[in-house]
């Protein structure tokens, strides 16, 4: 038997823990008004050969079929040289257009849900875009800020992640987009896709293999795809000793783009492989909007009672997002007295989820993480790379202090996609066409130190547009009650 619960958007909204903002509606279009001195309107200057991102669809038939390359699922994607790179012509000079995101979460308190960010995600961004811009900008290019605002409260997402390409597109000409998005939506990786733009993003929501094939210029900064970090918990778990051959798992799942189809053709035949035991496995819907979560969110004691009566003693969450069933089912399961195991990762977003499910159900809680950000405290984190301390002085470099968790993270997922793209750009010789980047991007293989990623690892190639390679074991601290790091560390395959 299945059950349908759409946990997504809460999800979304704890996740978010880094990425999103409590502030109001108000709040963020004052401080948009504020941001206008970083750029505001200025048009992007483009290089006569080409510069302009919305010339190039490398979505199309013709557009794989000239790759001659395949990636990791056998969908041929998009390959390119790099015209105007390194070695060859002259450096592109002039300003650019770059689409940002941002993220609100008016809804999170509804869920008893917080963010608890002391620094709006307005205000970083527009520091660090300024800090860089000071510092000659992007390879030389000053970056021109264009932001589009979302929010988990929205009645549809889908709807407002249209607009955001439109902006992006028909009002603007951003020659990329980056950082975090807190949705994969197809609409707009499509719109995005078909025009050739860049999208470097931070999003936790990575679908699949072969969803992440149609967008051949989409790059996966801080999360592996589904099937990848799926099986990374399992290698964890069993590693750890968290899982055993006498486990009863219970499997959450969603509708979402490509979950099912990891879970039925690579994560549940890798499980049997292993000789483990699924006993009962819930299905959670794909929320569109915030109308989803309040018809759903209260069928949560289904799931419970589906573990329950099935006799499930560990619950291994493998779906976009892991946060919010986690928050549901242990605030649901503690006064019953169920506690079960929790197998997740960083999507699950330890250093908020702390303090905000009962300690007895937080000491349950196994994660195999990429991310320290969202996995322990700062002051539990490993050494920060050399790319995330250079972040955290950008920001300082703007008189911001980061203390929560939700703040470091808002620096750190727009430093990432900054820096990658930078490094694009260099090989590039400031080159910003579709083509030119994406290969540029593949080109730098393991050599490119991340911001944010567990010890900076990042593999990047043209079969791997998820680029975390590395994940270490974190569990609970009664000392501190808090998550922290344990000794193991293991590499995503």
């Amino acid at each position: 038997m299945r059950s349908r619960v759409v946990l997504l958007a809460i999800a979304t909204a704890v996740s978010l823990a880094a990425c999103g903002s409590t502030v109001s509606p108000e709040a963020r279009r004052a401080a948009q008004s504020g941001s206008e001195g970083l750029g505001g309107t200025e048009a992007a200057v483009g290089d006569a050969a080409g510069d302009a991102a919305t010339g190039t669809d490398l979505t199309g038939a013709a557009g794989r079929a000239a790759s001659g390359g395949t990636s990791a699922g056998g969908t041929a994607r998009a390959q390119a040289t790099i015209p105007g790179s390194v070695g060859g012509g002259s450096a592109v000079k002039g300003p650019i257009e770059i689409g940002i995101v941002r993220t609100g979460v008016s809804n999170a308190a509804a869920f008893g849900a917080s963010v608890g960010n002391t620094i709006t995600e307005a205000s970083i961004n527009d520091a660090i875009v300024a800090a860089m811009n000071e510092q000659g900008g992007l390879a030389g290019r000053r970056i021109v800020p264009v932001y589009d605002d979302t929010d988990t409260a929205s009645s549809s997402w889908d709807a407002d992640f249209e607009a955001a390409c439109a902006k992006f597109t028909q009002d603007h000409k951003v020659v990329a987009v980056l950082g975090y998005v807190f949705d994969h939506v197809d609409a707009f990786e499509g719109c995005l896709a078909k025009r050739g733009i860049p999208h470097l993003s931070t999003t936790f929501n990575v679908p699949d293999t072969e969803v992440l094939n149609q967008y051949p210029t989409l790059f996966a900064l801080a999360t592996p795809r589904i099937e990848r970090r799926s099986i990374a918990k399992i290698d964890g778990a069993l590693a750890t000793g968290v899982i055993t051959k006498a486990s009863k798992l219970g499997i959450v799942i969603d509708g979402c783009p490509g979950t099912k189809r990891a879970w039925n053709n690579k994560t549940k035949p890798y499980m049997e492989s292993k000789g483990l035991t699924v006993v009962s496995t819930f299905e959670v819907g794909c929320a569109r909007g915030s109308g989803d979560v309040g018809a759903e969110a209260g069928r949560a004691g289904n799931l419970v009672l589906q573990f329950r009566t099935a006799g499930v003693d560990t619950v291994a969450v493998m779906s976009v997002s892991e946060s919010g069933p986690i928050l549901i089912l242990a605030n649901a399961a503690e006064p019953q007295g169920w506690r079960p195991k929790y197998v997740v990762s960083s999507l699950a977003s330890g250093s908020i989820l702390a303090g905000q499910i009962p300690n007895e159900q937080a000491a349950n809680v196994h994660g195999y993480g990429w991310l320290p950000v969202m996995d322990v405290p700062p002051d539990r984190w490993p050494a920060v790379p050399p790319a995330g301390q250079r972040c955290l002085k950008l920001a300082a470099s703007k008189g911001l202090k980061l203390t929560a968790p939700a703040d470091f993270a808002f620096a750190l997922n727009i430093c990432e996609a900054l820096f990658v793209y930078e490094a694009a750009l260099k090989a590039t010789g400031g080159r910003t066409d579709g083509a030119a980047i994406t290969a540029a991007v593949e080109a730098l293989g393991a050599n490119h130190p991340g911001a944010m990623t567990l010890d900076g690892r990042l593999t990047f190639g043209r079969d791997r547009h998820d680029a975390p390679s590395s994940a270490r074991y974190f569990a609970w601290d009664r000392g501190c009650t808090c998550f922290t790091y344990r000794p193991h560390t293991f590499t995503i395959n």
